[in-house]
């Protein structure tokens, strides 16, 4: 019987699955302003699926790890008490969550993302999504590298228990397709997130869709 190309799918969560810039904007400039630091930019500039770190270092270049460590507490402060009120998943996530738990062999899903792991679980769960997922997992306030480096993916596969190479990385930036292609699994990018159309192309994953019902037929099609 011809055998499916995939064993499980590995979603990024902000920009792919739901549209949270607004929130994460508001978050970002309350702990900003908190701090006194004048932002040079438009914050929705630094909403772009960035960790943290980066975020800091682009806003407040020179700035001091202690500088930073207040920041993060702010920022943490900020959007849990905000409690993601503008924060809506992407048009047609639950319908192709609902379609893929239903395939046969069973397909493993899980989430991948920059925030810590219990933010990630939070939002999955106030969206509605949570329990679609076997793994919901995050690189944030852990030791292991962000996204590009493929530490997360790892972790993610080896909690699926799936071969990488028969897992699909599904993102909305460049960092998301380079660490799924750094982890050995097939890489796809949705266009209508956060990540600009030029660096996704520029980063070459093997499939960019418009929409993320489009993964279904990428995971049910047999060779």
């Amino acid at each position: 019987m011809p055998q499916r190309p995939f064993d499980a799918v590995v979603f990024d969560l902000d920009g792919t699955l739901a549209d949270s810039a607004a929130d994460i904007g508001a978050a970002l400039r309350r702990a900003f302003e908190d701090l006194h630091i004048r932002v040079e930019q438009p914050i929705e500039a630094l909403v772009d699926g960035s960790p943290l770190e980066e975020v800091f270092a682009v806003a407040a270049p020179g700035a001091d790890a202690a500088t930073f460590d207040r920041f993060v507490a702010r920022y943490r402060a900020h959007y849990n008490a905000a409690g993601h009120p503008t924060t809506r998943l992407y048009p047609g996530v639950i319908e192709t969550l609902e379609a893929l738990t239903l395939l046969t062999p069973r397909m493993r899903l899980a989430i991948a993302t920059s925030k810590r792991p219990e933010a990630a679980r939070g939002l999955a769960a106030a969206t509605g999504i949570a329990t679609y997922f076997d793994v919901i997992d995050g690189s944030g306030g852990t030791d292991r590298r962000h996204k590009p480096a493929p530490d997360l993916l790892l972790a993610v596969s080896r909690a699926l228990d799936v071969t990488p190479s028969r897992a699909l990385m599904v993102g909305d930036t460049a960092r998301d397709v380079l660490a799924g292609r750094a982890a050995g699994m097939g890489t796809a990018a949705v266009l209508y997130g956060l990540g600009s159309r030029e660096a996704l192309k520029s980063a070459a994953p093997d499939h960019l869709l418009e929409d993320v019902e489009d993964v279904l037929t990428l995971v049910s099609s047999r060779a």
